[in-house]
């Protein structure tokens, strides 16, 4: 009988310890993980929704850590004290902490002792919370799982697992520690990734291509394409997959796709898709191609599985069938304060579909005021589907073929119709009722008749509000998202908000109305989301449009061009390392008297035409 490998509980770290241990090289840095643990430490609120800890976030590293918008990738599933979860390489304890929210009985291991330790503090009033500080390669417990995870984990195996295939090894152990019945859930890049063609840089190297140019080695980190990594939990004893799909990535979802969603054909997923931006952690803005817009035909084309920036999978042991999905998609709101924070769901039904809209955390207060006005948030619990085209969508390849301003009118001129047609005569402008706040291009959807239809009313208010509200904060959340149109350059939103009125018989707004606006929807944007944008509205609408993409700020843009900077020289480097190691290697030493002779028949040869050409002889 093999002896149970022993561990000692560490009362002062919080964490289960083996003498034999050794630290995994792995490590945001030593003041960003110092960081971290500080402000645990003397944080009150560690919960997966807590503002405390979002007002902590100042980078990467903590946003990472810190951001309610991790948890969205395991919303969609119900835990519970019924569940027995190990959770396979916890970094820093995020996911941990949400897992043993849930109730369920939680097994952390993290080869790591610091960040062990970090996880530990995440989650120090939860008794159903175990953090193990072990080498996943020699973890030893005699328990079996029912819930096994591995997220942002299996791409990191040959960092903690030495041999010819640390993949398939950690896929191994995985599967030693589950249950007959029970579920792996495995989170990782795609290797393929759109964002990837698209000028993004590898998330783990910050170089260019580096997945796409498959030059991942095996006793360092990889990535996987959908069918190889099909294929290597197959291989591993997982027989029974199922593919999910997180928006922009399974670091921070806000949108998850199923293949049913997919392939319903009474289901548009590439308008939840042309919102979606994907993003660059290493903080380049570099893009070859307007991303939103790319996946409707990759949609069209059944493409999208294969081209999604991350995989969320859920693997079996058993060959039995998986229980039916029968939702599309899930659409999350996290970003905001937590009495705000939405869960949508379109689930299907035949061949029905229903939106469905909860809240995550807490009731919201009857109402919040803001300058005065009552403000209501009224997520529409239960709503038919509405099948069309997305209003806003619909820009995008209006600008991207270069569409000016009376292209734009053109496109606005249904939208503001509408909205003047419930418009009334105030003392200072015209007014809309309250109940419009929404009525947005991006809640908008063009039925199969050709009619706008209004969706998703979440926010109301009880008094009128001005119509240079709605249309200002409906132009400018839309062409934040569009691709950028030469014909609109050094144009500000006010100026083509403006234009466009004129264009279509009505008077221009002023300063005045302008600057309400700017009050108003700043005073919105901190009650929802806890703070308004860092560009104050007012500043937002003097900006040009093609140099602003929400939330991007000015130091933002500064310090990304020192980031793009910083990687080019990285990239230089390499280049001159290859290059050096090309000259190195036998075959170049070899060849070099041919290099040479050929260098001097080439340099024979255009003298001898230069000479022919001087005498007016045309011998070459």
């Amino acid at each position: 009988m093999i002896k149970t490998r022993s561990y000692l509980f560490n009362s002062e770290l919080k964490i289960w310890t083996t003498p034999s241990q050794n630290d995994i090289v792995y490590s945001d840095g030593d003041s960003v993980e110092n960081r971290l643990l500080a402000v645990l430490q003397e944080s009150i609120d560690i919960s997966s929704a807590s503002v405390e800890l979002r007002s902590h976030i100042i980078d990467w590293p903590s946003e990472y850590h810190f951001s309610s918008i991790r948890h969205n990738l395991l919303r969609p599933f119900t835990f519970g004290q019924s569940n027995h979860i190990l959770e396979l390489g916890c970094g820093c304890g995020a996911i941990t902490r949400y897992l043993g929210e849930c109730g369920a009985t939680v097994v952390a291991v993290e080869g790591s002792r610091r960040r062990a330790t970090i996880a530990a503090e995440r989650c120090r009033d939860l008794r159903n919370v175990s953090v193990y500080c072990d080498n996943i390669a020699e973890f030893e417990l005699p328990e079996r799982f029912n819930v096994v995870t591995l997220i942002g984990v299996l791409e990191y195996a040959g960092l903690f697992i030495t041999g010819d295939d640390p993949v398939g090894e950690c896929l191994r152990i995985a599967h030693s520690f589950l249950a007959d019945d029970g579920i792996l859930i495995v989170a990782i890049e795609n290797q393929l990734g759109l964002k990837y063609f698209n000028g993004c840089r590898e998330d783990h190297t910050g170089i260019l291509y580096f997945g796409i140019h498959g030059l991942y080695e095996s006793s360092s980190l990889v990535t996987f394409g959908k069918r190889e990594l099909e294929s290597r939990l197959c291989a591993a004893g997982f027989g029974n997959t199922n593919f999910f799909y997180p928006f922009p990535d399974y670091k921070l979802p806000n949108l998850i796709l199923t293949d049913e969603g997919i392939t319903h054909a009474g289901f548009r997923p590439a308008d939840l898709l042309s919102r979606n931006a994907s993003r660059d952690y290493t903080g380049s803005t570099r893009r070859v191609f307007h991303e939103n817009m790319a996946w409707l035909p990759i949609t069209r084309n059944g493409l999208l599985p294969e081209l999604a920036n991350s995989f969320l999978v859920l693997a079996r042991k058993s060959m039995t069938s998986n229980t039916p999905v029968n939702w599309l998609a899930r659409l999350y709101n996290t970003e905001r304060l937590p009495d705000f924070a939405t869960e949508t769901v379109f689930q299907s039904k035949g061949d029905t579909i229903i939106v469905e809209k909860r809240l995550l955390f807490h009731q919201t207060p009857q109402h919040n005021l803001i300058k005065g006005l009552h403000l209501y948030h009224h997520p529409s619990s239960h709503a038919p589907y509405v099948f069309g085209r997305l209003y806003a969508a619909e820009l995008h390849p209006i600008l991207a073929r270069g569409g000016d301003v009376a292209d734009l009118a053109k496109w606005a001129r249904p939208w503001i119709e509408r909205l003047i047609s419930e418009a009334t005569q105030g003392p200072n402008g015209k007014m809309l009722s309250g109940t419009w706040l929404d009525a947005i291009p991006s809640n908008f959807v063009r039925d199969i008749s050709g009619n706008l239809v209004l969706i998703d009313e979440e926010w109301q208010i009880e008094e009128p509000i001005p119509f240079a509200w709605v249309l200002t904060r409906g132009f400018i959340y839309t062409l934040t998202t569009c691709p950028a149109s030469p014909s609109l350059s050094g144009l500000s939103f006010k100026d083509a908000i403006n234009q466009v009125l004129v264009l279509l018989g009505h008077p221009p707004f002023t300063d005045a109305d302008l600057k309400a606006t700017a009050v108003l929807e700043d005073a919105l944007q901190k009650t929802v989301n806890g703070q308004p944008h860092e560009i104050g509205f007012a500043e937002l609408i003097e900006r040009h449009i093609n140099s602003c993409r929400l939330p991007l700020t000015i130091s933002e843009e500064n310090s990304n061009l020192h980031r793009e900077i910083t990687l080019l020289h990285k990239e230089i480097a390499m280049l001159h390392g290859e290059i050096a190691r090309v000259k190195s290697t036998i075959s170049w030493k070899i060849t070099k008297p041919l290099r040479f002779f050929a260098f001097l028949w080439r340099w024979i040869t255009i003298l001898c035409c230069k000479r022919n050409t001087n005498t007016g002889k045309h011998l070459c």
